[in-house]
């Protein structure tokens, strides 16, 4: 392939909560072409949608956007990181911008690497993109997704060790993710690939050199290493290597039955998946009463946690922005 025809993003890292995003961000960002913003960025799909898909507004209306920009949570996290964050005079940029994926390419390199090389492959790790795979593909039709996909009962055991979220809410959203993410991939015709948790744990170098095929860069020996921990909660965290052993902990933490009620949740999103269910025999769902309850919950705690880390201005403006960019429609 030419240079002039090498792919340089974006490339979005997608799949549930606690199923290895960041640590896939971590190990791909230790290649010199590849630079993936951080943090998380969750409000493409919302700024698009709220201002329209012509980006004509741009010439006229910067300030708006730009307001809006800045009160998203991604603005709040960034100062919090100490990091560097866009200002108003940065955002002149954009002014000339054609279309949406011109206007959002220089924000998002702009929270990567400064040193990295302009050519390097730009993109972002935002988990809950998985519904939002056909808009990402409307706004840029370039784009390349790897979806990473754990053991469900893993990820529920992750979720209540990391945030006290409910097993069953958190296998509820596992099943939604992987099937509605696996449906939408057949539309993206060679720039879906996905990756399991667990491959990537057993064998790095030859999961990663698969994904340097896909991006079409040179693999990077340095890949299977980090610089600092991918993780600050959980099993891994603190950890500056591929810890192997963080396999199956579900076993040691879950009760037959609530493994069981786990796998029957799942049980048609894990078909076509390594993950054999051990109990499970059918599909029963959560009730829409008990999810509605669990939901409620698994939200008041994330306001509350927010909050006691964050300080309550902060934490009260990122959990309502948060759930203004979550908010979404699926098929």
């Amino acid at each position: 392939m030419s240079t002039t025809d090498a792919f340089t993003g974006p490339l979005f890292i997608v799949g549930s909560p606690r199923s290895g995003t960041k640590l896939l961000r971590e190990l791909l960002n230790r290649n010199p072409g590849i630079n993936l913003c951080n943090p998380e960025s969750h409000f493409i799909p919302y700024l698009y949608r709220s201002f329209g898909t012509d980006p004509a507004f741009f010439s006229v209306d910067l300030d708006r956007f730009f307001a809006a920009f800045d009160r998203m949570p991604f603005q709040t996290f960034s100062r919090r990181m100490g990091k560097r964050v866009m200002q108003r005079a940065d955002f002149e940029q954009l002014r000339d911008a054609l279309t949406w994926a011109e206007a959002f390419e220089p924000i998002l390199r702009f929270y990567g690497d400064p040193d990295a090389p302009r050519t390097a492959i730009w993109g972002d790790k935002t988990p809950s993109y998985v519904l939002d795979l056909p808009l990402l593909s409307e706004i840029f039709p370039t784009a390349r997704f790897i979806h990473i996909i754990r053991d469900p009962r893993d990820v529920a055991v992750s979720a209540q060790n990391a945030w006290r979220h409910n097993l069953l809410r958190s296998a509820t959203k596992w099943a939604r993710n992987v099937s509605v993410g696996r449906r939408d991939a057949a539309a993206l015709e060679g720039r879906y690939m996905e990756i399991f948790y667990e491959d990537l744990l057993r064998a790095p170098e030859a999961e990663l050199r698969r994904a340097c095929d896909f991006l079409d860069v040179a693999y990077a020996p340095e890949m299977t290493s980090l610089i600092r921990p991918s993780e600050n909660i959980g099993k891994a965290a603190g950890k500056r290597f591929i810890d192997a052993a963080n396999l199956g902990r579900y076993r040691e933490r879950l009760s037959p039955r609530a493994q069981r009620r786990i796998e029957e949740i799942v049980f048609d999103a894990a078909r076509d998946t390594p993950y054999e269910l051990e109990y499970a025999t059918r599909h029963v769902p959560l009730s829409p009463l008990r999810l509605g309850v669990v939901a409620a919950m698994d939200g008041s705690r994330s306001a509350v946690r927010y909050i006691r880390k964050k300080g309550l201005l902060d934490g009260i403006s990122i959990n309502l922005g948060n759930r203004l960019q979550k908010r979404r429609k699926l098929p």
